[in-house]
């Protein structure tokens, strides 16, 4: 039995006034009318997304009725909204729901994401260090540049080429082109990371509906098929793992490959969290469309990468995952016959997910 994405919701990622579960219904609304299903039709809700993110405890008891779980059986993943899919797939392929509602949600831009997250540190060896999300990526990064001396200008052409494609993406929130000058000219915020090679943190929220293969194909005669998943969590404390490398990415790769009966060849599009444009280039390799340290010769080259502008450009905490899957479907549905999407939680990239999607 196969599974299929057959409704896409996505809101403009930004920042919104109203509140994140009126954002929430939005989404939701946009993929039963893109399915042209109504509400009664889903028989089960799968909730991504963090209560940091929102500045709120339980936060799906305000986005599972947005998103229309009333009397249906609803679970949330306190993680990347990624993973809310990879949870529905294996809850319809038990056989136990036919149709599942995924939402991500995210509400960055009034929450201090920074300060707030230190809560997820461990007491007593990495909280009273303060170490931000950002600084592990900065860590990482700099770990990288150096074991494989890449340039300045090189991880600046990632945020070039980012930003030129977002601006032609109408969800996208950061969509401003720069020039490498511009990148490599702005303040340095946490070395070796200028402040336009960090991601914006965003507001949007993302829905996919998710159905068996027979309701799935009544409902659309060219679904879009998932047919890779794979995850991997490493090691929580960050100096038992070689940061200049995204080994957890590099094994969920493996495991989605695996599932798919397809290698990173096969591959026509990808849709990687790059939250810095050291890690564009890590998950490229990490992935195997590069060998280790060649990422930067996949840029010269134009790889077709982040259609969408990527997390460098669009970063609402918690489902920003998903909010790369869902541009993923709509290149599937426009053409292309197999492609990738990426993401990873976590200090330092810890968890990582890779989604397949195909024709």
């Amino acid at each position: 039995m196969k599974v299929g994405i057959v409704g896409i919701g996505i809101t403009h990622f930004g920042v919104h006034e109203e509140p994140f579960y009126n954002v929430a219904y939005t989404a939701a609304r946009k993929a039963l009318e893109d399915a042209e299903m109504e509400r009664h039709e889903i028989d089960n809700v799968v909730l991504g997304g963090y209560d940091v993110s929102v500045g709120r405890t339980i936060s799906n008891m305000y986005t599972a009725p947005a998103a229309g779980g009333y009397l249906k059986d609803e679970i949330r993943v306190s993680d990347d909204a990624a993973y809310a899919l990879a949870l529905a797939y294996m809850r319809i392929k038990s056989g136990i729901f036919d149709v599942a509602m995924v939402l991500g949600y995210g509400h960055c831009s009034e929450t201090p994401i920074e300060l707030v997250e230190l809560l997820s540190l461990d007491p007593f060896f990495h909280r009273d260090l303060g170490i931000s999300y950002q600084m592990s990526y900065a860590m990482q990064s700099y770990a990288y540049k150096m074991k494989y001396g890449v340039e300045d200008e090189t991880a600046a052409e990632v945020v070039v080429r980012a930003r030129k494609r977002a601006s032609k993406y109408e969800y996208a929130h950061v969509r401003e082109e720069v020039s490498v000058d511009d990148v490599l000219s702005s303040e340095m915020v946490i070395f070796p990371l200028r402040k336009l090679e960090l991601p914006p943190w965003s507001d949007g929220c993302v829905a996919l509906i998710l159905a068996e293969e027979t309701i799935a194909r009544r409902i659309n005669p060219e679904p879009i098929w998932v047919e890779g998943l794979g995850w991997n969590t490493e090691n929580y404390y960050m100096g038992s793992r070689d940061l200049a490398e995204l080994s957890s990415t590099r094994k969920a790769g493996e495991m989605a490959y695996r599932m798919a009966g397809c290698d990173a060849k096969s591959v026509e599009a990808v849709e990687i969290m790059d939250l810095t444009p050291y890690h564009h280039l890590m998950a490229l390799e990490a992935l195997g469309f590069a060998a280790d340290g060649k990422g930067g010769e996949l840029i010269e080259s134009d790889f077709p990468t982040n259609s969408s502008g990527g997390a460098l450009c669009t970063n609402a905490h918690g489902t920003t995952g998903l909010f790369l899957t869902a541009n993923l479907a709509l290149q599937i549905r426009d053409g292309c016959d197999r492609g990738i999407s990426h993401a990873v939680s976590g200090y330092a990239a810890q968890n990582s997910i890779v989604t397949i999607l195909g024709v």
